[in-house]
């Protein structure tokens, strides 16, 4: 957990130095390939899904798209959640579920404003900026939640696409595989 919430410091304290910085940018896309094998402890349904999540710190918003295909049971929440890989963080965005109990194959997809957030300064997620740091340099997962796994049945680590996509402050933690 220590490891965890320094990892999350470093991606966040960042804040302060990049946004100053000439070469910061406003918007930044990133993407994670959602499985049961990514849960913390893993699930084996046999569900999968792609996330897309696109930040603009200009606007204050995080517009999502999570596809999900097979899920074997009906869904009961979606969220991000601070954290870096195999390691379970608390929820930052809440992805409102238009039908709760859906199983299958099926999209959530919306936009989050800043005044959404939910704060947890215990994980250095204390404004927008935070958040949308942790999001761009891979310190933060899309999780989607059922009726038989409460604790999450698919989960994705968000990464930027290449080492150098992170265009906010320049950290990746993680990469995505070329597809």
């Amino acid at each position: 957990m220590k490891q965890a919430l320094m990892v999350m410091a470093l991606a966040c304290g960042l804040v302060a130095a990049s946004a100053s910085g000439a070469q910061a940018q406003n918007r930044v896309t990133v993407r994670a390939m959602l499985g049961g094998g990514n849960e913390v402890p893993g699930v084996s349904a046999g569900a999968h899904g792609e996330a897309v999540v696109t930040v603009d710190r200009a606007a204050g918003t995080i517009d999502y798209e999570v596809n999900i295909y097979g899920l074997p049971t009906g869904v009961v929440a979606s969220h991000i959640h601070a954290g870096t890989a195999g390691v379970n963080g608390p929820v930052v965005i809440n992805f409102p579920i238009a039908a709760v109990g859906q199983s299958g194959s099926f999209q959530i997809k919306g936009s989050a404003r800043a005044s959404e957030m939910i704060q947890r300064p215990e994980s250095g997620i204390r404004a927008f900026d935070d958040i949308a740091f942790a999001i761009a340099s891979g310190a933060a997962y899309v999780n989607v939640h059922t009726q038989a796994n409460p604790g999450g049945e698919i989960r994705g680590q968000l990464c930027p696409t290449s080492d150098d996509a992170n265009t906010f402050n320049g950290v990746a933690l993680c990469t995505l595989p070329a597809r």
